[in-house]
């Protein structure tokens, strides 16, 4: 074999080996691929199983939940245990004059048959909801379907119902009626009836009267005394006023104003409770605790009334003389007439100018009036206005 020969040989073995290689990697690839696929498939086939299987644990469990609140499967048993409740209910919930009623049952299929029955009777506004309330309640499959709802003459509601109830056809004859209460309905009786009777379809939810005064009012002891609760209501509505719990019999509180009349007999300290209360709809409240503190009288200092005409204002120094050694100060008191000759030493009350004679000189007097000292000429106006200069000087 020539040597072209021999290199021919070896392109086409690697030839036959690439075509080779190349047919087992597509073989290997197409059945991973098919085995992907299957396991994918089977994944999803799991998947659906287990869906079923959950999508029945829960049909089972919401069936169970439907048996325990089931009439009993007999229709004869069904319709008595649940006529028997009624008559119960429109009893407790104080309905007059009850009449209660069978007006059929629908089978559906074999699952179940529906019953219908009808309950009449009046009752007031508060004893309604009462009677919603408790149905409700009940944790039977049951609904009212439809109310007529009339007033009558006294004021109260006449009412008519038309009620559906459901009984399994696979439940026993001899089940008893639910034991626990609905858990769709609030078992507070109060909060149902508030989310029902205080509400207002034509105003904003009304809010609380806000306090607005200081929580310390004062009182004097001996004497009648009064502060005025300061409330503020958002909406402006009349505000009443009221004492909730005990106070000393001498505390009034006017419930237009709000105004707390006292006329205590000691000092000391007490405490009131007062209730603001507004009359939105639904009316609101709000209560306040104010410290009262009894103090007594503050001391009053009479002054003595000045006289109605100062004659100080009408004397003046008209003439200083001397008579030998001493010297005298004239001083006329025009409203009277009168001349004062006064030496050092002399004593003087003039109006309101009550003083002593210091010194006498040529030129001016020297007057002490309560350890103040001051002087008064010829020159000057009077007796008073001195005395005032001393004062302010």
């Amino acid at each position: 074999m020539t040597q072209r020969e021999k290199i021919l040989s070896i392109l086409i073995g690697s030839l036959i080996g690439i075509v080779g290689l190349q047919w087992m990697f597509n073989k290997y690839r197409d059945a991973k691929l098919a085995k992907t696929n299957q396991i994918a498939s089977l994944q999803e086939k799991s998947n659906d199983l287990n869906m079923k299987l959950l999508q029945g644990a829960m049909a089972e469990r919401q069936m169970g939940e439907y048996r325990v609140r089931s009439l009993p499967g007999d229709p004869e048993n069904a319709v008595a245990a649940y006529n028997s409740w009624l008559m119960e209910w429109v009893k407790e919930a104080g309905l007059e004059n009850p009449e209660v009623r069978v007006t059929g049952s629908t089978p559906n299929r074999e699952l179940y048959r529906q019953y219908r029955f009808t309950v009449a009777g009046t009752a007031s506004l508060p004893e309604a909801i009462e009677l919603l309330h408790a149905f409700y309640l009940k944790d039977y499959m049951h609904r009212i379907s439809g109310v007529t709802i009339k007033p009558d003459s006294k004021g109260d509601l006449k009412l008519d119902m038309r009620i559906d109830a459901l009984g399994l056809n696979t439940v026993p004859a001899d089940v008893p009626p639910p034991a626990s209460e609905s858990w769709r309905v609030d078992s507070s009786l109060v909060a149902y009836q508030e989310a029902i009777l205080n509400r207002n379809f034509f105003e904003p939810p009304n809010k609380a009267p806000e306090f607005r005064g200081s929580p310390q009012v004062e009182a004097i002891v001996g004497s009648r005394s009064q502060a005025t609760l300061q409330f503020e209501d958002a909406e402006k509505h009349p505000i009443r006023y009221e004492i909730a719990g005990k106070v000393p019999e001498f505390v009034e509180l006017d419930g237009d104003s709000g105004t707390l009349q006292m006329e205590p007999k000691q000092t000391g300290e007490f405490e009131i409770l007062v209730r603001a209360i507004d009359a939105g709809y639904p009316s609101r409240t709000t209560e306040q605790l104010v410290k009262v503190k009894v103090g007594d009288p503050p001391v009053v200092v009479e002054e003595e009334p000045e006289p109605e005409f100062d004659h100080a204002r009408q004397t003046v120094l008209t003439a200083l003389l001397t008579g030998g050694d001493d010297w005298e100060a004239w001083m006329n008191v025009r409203t009277s007439g009168k001349t004062l000759k006064l030496r050092e030493g002399d004593r003087f009350e003039i109006g309101t100018v009550k003083g002593k004679v210091v010194e006498v000189t040529p030129k001016f007097v020297v007057i002490e009036v309560d350890d103040r000292r001051f002087t008064l000429s010829p020159n000057d106006a009077s007796l008073s206005e001195a005395a005032k200069r001393a004062v302010e000087d």
